[in-house]
């Protein structure tokens, strides 16, 4: 038999093979990148503990929009009170008169005529006239505020406080830091009558109050020491028990304290001099990630009578810029899941600074600005609460990818909230294993993202016990189970 050479069938066989050689080659490449980018998201059916009780922001002088609240879902409002919001001058003017004693025997010796003007018609309409021109900020009064919050049903936290960063109200400067019977007259008043005109001439459900704002930080109006804001604490808490175990013996009430800046060492010392006068610890904490100084006073609250008590970050995020910046809101999130793991890094309520803008250029700036426009950061921040707050389980959630964070909640529905967050340059393809708690169910996914502000990009369902997810760079989402 004789053989012939087909020199042309030879060489298109090996372009042949040539091609499948490097097409197996570009396949096994992408495999490869593909593996390195999967990430399986399990959810075990294991409950940690709860998510953070309350999340809420701060006011901003410049804005109070009940739609806003709404729309963010929050269930919590601080609010900057004291002398110079609602007694910018001695409210019956003689200084020291009366005292705590006629007050106790006779709550009307104090102004209510008074009280009821400054929460009602404040100075140039608007109950922020002590931030700066009354015309230039939110025109409405004290009275529209409370009345707001009581009807959603968002916690008022409110701060109470002599002097404020502007050193005002002059009168006031005398009894910053009290020391006479007369100083101590006027501040006991000042305290019962605004938990009183709050809670008893008015129904506002106000029962969480703060002891001053930051009294460690001398910009921020406090003129005492520790040892003066110790006692600070003890003289407001009489005044706060007077009108609850008077008036109103069946209802609970707070004491926040101290009200320090991130860093501060007086959280610890406040627990070993005055614990007794306060039954939350609320510090502030602006750092990009919460966690440390939570865990550092954790740590000692563990040593107090306080070991178990509900820990506050009464301000956080940032009192300068970011909030329009997409890896800020990222790490936004980020806060938000660490506040709501079990441990030494749980906050049991927070209060983002500020929802609005204080004040006009230059100001602090809020999540919303001046006209209304809501920043980048709004949109994670909502969509954070919708994961997080109230409270939940926090189930058991495990990740093979260290570059992705996630945390899972479920609520008394059985609804499951995955929150993942990818602050990374690199897209992944996660699995997400829920097999534990649900075999199947329709599924909702939100985005935050430069492209898609808390947007629902899909709605898919569980198979078997797992769920596809893709989670481009720099974004956020959130699956909920139903």
């Amino acid at each position: 038999m004789r053989r012939f050479f087909n020199w042309k069938l030879t060489v298109s066989f090996a372009i042949v093979l040539g091609l499948c050689l490097l097409l197996d080659l570009r396949i096994s490449s992408s495999a490869a990148s593909f593996i390195s980018n999967a990430t399986t998201i399990k959810i075990y059916a294991t409950p940690l503990g709860a998510s953070t009780r309350y999340i809420g922001a701060c006011e901003g002088d410049m804005g109070f929009s009940r739609a806003d609240l709404i729309d963010l879902n929050l269930n919590t409002y601080r609010i900057y009170g004291g002398m110079s919001r609602w007694e910018m001058e001695d409210d019956d003017g003689t200084y020291g008169s009366p005292s705590i004693e006629q007050i106790k025997a006779n709550p009307n010796l104090v102004n209510w005529e008074w009280w009821d003007r400054a929460m009602s018609s404040p100075e140039g309409g608007s109950d922020y006239h002590f931030s700066g021109v009354p015309e230039e900020r939110w025109q409405g009064n004290a009275r529209t505020i409370f009345e707001t919050l009581k009807d959603l049903r968002v916690l008022p936290v409110v701060t109470i406080r002599n002097s404020d960063p502007g050193r005002s109200p002059g009168w006031a400067l005398q009894l910053n830091p009290p020391r006479t019977e007369a100083d101590w007259n006027e501040w006991w008043e000042h305290v019962f009558a605004t938990v009183y005109w709050l809670n008893v001439r008015n129904d506002y459900q106000v029962d969480h109050w703060e002891v001053h704002n930051e009294p460690d930080n001398l910009s921020q109006g406090w003129g005492g020491n520790h040892e003066d804001y110790s006692k600070l604490v003890r003289v407001t808490a009489d005044a706060i028990s007077h009108v609850y175990t008077t008036y109103l013996p069946n209802r609970e009430y707070h004491i926040h304290a101290p009200k320090t800046v991130g860093g501060s060492l007086w959280p610890k010392e406040m627990l070993a001099t005055a614990p007794a006068y306060f039954d939350n610890v609320n510090v502030h904490n602006y750092d990009l990630d919460v966690s440390s100084y939570v865990q550092q006073v954790r740590g000692w609250m563990r040593d107090s009578i306080h070991a178990g008590s509900p820990l506050w970050l009464g301000e956080w995020g940032t009192y300068t810029t970011g909030y329009d910046e997409l890896e800020f809101s990222l790490n936004l999130i980020k806060n938000l899941i660490h506040m709501s793991q079990p441990g030494d890094s749980y906050v049991y309520g927070s209060h983002i600074f500020s929802l609005y803008n204080w004040g006009k250029e230059p100001y602090f700036e809020g999540l919303i600005d001046t006209d209304g426009t809501r920043r980048l950061s709004y949109y994670a921040f909502r969509m954070g609460i919708r994961a997080l707050q109230g409270g939940r389980d926090v189930m058991l959630a495990t990740s093979t990818n260290p570059r992705v964070m996630a945390i899972a909640t479920q609520d008394d529905y059985e609804k499951l909230f995955l929150l993942i967050v990818n602050q990374n340059s690199e897209d992944y393809v996660a699995n997400a294993d829920v097999s534990a708690l649900k075999e199947r169910g329709q599924t909702k996914v939100w985005e935050f993202s430069e492209t898609h502000l808390d947007t629902i990009i899909e709605e898919s369902r569980v198979t078997s016990g797992h769920l596809p997810i893709h989670i481009p760079a720099y974004s956020s989402q959130l699956i909920v189970v139903e």
